[in-house]
C-alpha cells in the first residue's frame, strides 16, 4: 500500500513539473513605462497588480493602491487588456481617504507585427484609451484620452534586452498630444533576477518632462513575478519621485 501511495505521489510531482516546464515565457507589462513587442500567447490570461507612491513638485502626493491590469491573449499575435486602480491624494493637508477613488478605466490592445532575432528588433503596436465615463467622477478626463505607441525590442546578447518606444498621448483635456520617446535596458543578472533602467521623455508645448526609472524583477516561478521600482525627474530632483512594487501572475 505504501508503495502505491509513493508511486502516485511521484507521478503527480512529475506531472506538475512537466506542466510547469511547458509554460510559455511570461513577459510582463510591469514594472516601468516601456513596453516590449511580445504579447501573451493565445488564450493566456494574466493579472498584474501594483502599489505606487508619487510625490509631485507642487507638494502633492498620490498613493495608487491596487493598480491592476488584466491581460488576455486574444489571437496568436494580439492581446487585449483592461485596467484601473484605487487612488488617494495628499494635497499637503494630510491623506484624505474619504475621497479615495478609482482611476479612469483603461482599455487597450497590443499587436506584434514582426518577430525579430538578435540585432533585428521585434516590432509591435499598442493602442489604448482611458475612459471619460468609467471611474470616480473627480478623476475622469473631460474627453476620451487615447494613446498610440510603436514598440521595438531586441536582444543583442543573452543578458541584455533593449526596448524602444515612441508614441503620442492625449490627456482628454487638450487637443494637442504629448510626444513620448523612451529607451529601456533590461539586464539578466541570474536566471530569475533582472534589473532595468529606462529614460522616458515627454515633449509638449507647455513643457517637457524627463524621467528616469529603475528597478528589479524576480521570477518567483514561471507564473509569478515580483518587482520593485523607482522613478526620478531629472529636472526636478528632490521634488518629483515615485517608488512602487508589484506582482504579476500568469493565471493559466
Amino acid at each position: 500500500m505504501k508503495a502505491r501511495f509513493l508511486f502516485v505521489f511521484m507521478a503527480l510531482v512529475s506531472l506538475c513539473h512537466a506542466q510547469e516546464t511547458e509554460l510559455p515565457e511570461y513577459v510582463t507589462a510591469r514594472p516601468g513605462y516601456t513596453w516590449g513587442a511580445e504579447v501573451l500567447e493565445h488564450h493566456k490570461l494574466a493579472w498584474e497588480n501594483g502599489f505606487l507612491f508619487e510625490a509631485s513638485p507642487d507638494g502633492s502626493k498620490t498613493l495608487s493602491l491596487n493598480s491592476s491590469i488584466l491581460r488576455y491573449g486574444l489571437f496568436q499575435n494580439t492581446e487585449v487588456y483592461v485596467g484601473t486602480g484605487l487612488q488617494v491624494t495628499n494635497d499637503g493637508q494630510g491623506w484624505n481617504f474619504n475621497e479615495m477613488g478609482f482611476s479612469p478605466m483603461l482599455f487597450g490592445t497590443k499587436f506584434k507585427c514582426y518577430d525579430g532575432e538578435g540585432l533585428i528588433p521585434s516590432v509591435g503596436v499598442l493602442a489604448e484609451f482611458s475612459s471619460s465615463h468609467i471611474g470616480t467622477k473627480d478623476l475622469l478626463p473631460s474627453h476620451l484620452a487615447p494613446r498610440l505607441y510603436l514598440l521595438l525590442d531586441q536582444s543583442p546578447t543573452e543578458w541584455l534586452s533593449l526596448w524602444y518606444n515612441a508614441g503620442l498621448e492625449w490627456d482628454g483635456e487638450s487637443a494637442t498630444p504629448t510626444t513620448f520617446l523612451a529607451l529601456g535596458a533590461w539586464f539578466s543578472l541570474t536566471d530569475r533576477l533582472d534589473a532595468f533602467l529606462e529614460t522616458n521623455n515627454y515633449f509638449h508645448p507647455e513643457g517637457n518632462q524627463y524621467l528616469t526609472a529603475f528597478g528589479f524583477t524576480w521570477m518567483a516561478s514561471r507564473r509569478v513575478q515580483l518587482d520593485i521600482e523607482g522613478d526620478l525627474d531629472l529636472e526636478n530632483l528632490g521634488k518629483y519621485y515615485s517608488v512602487g512594487c508589484g506582482v504579476s501572475w500568469l493565471i493559466n
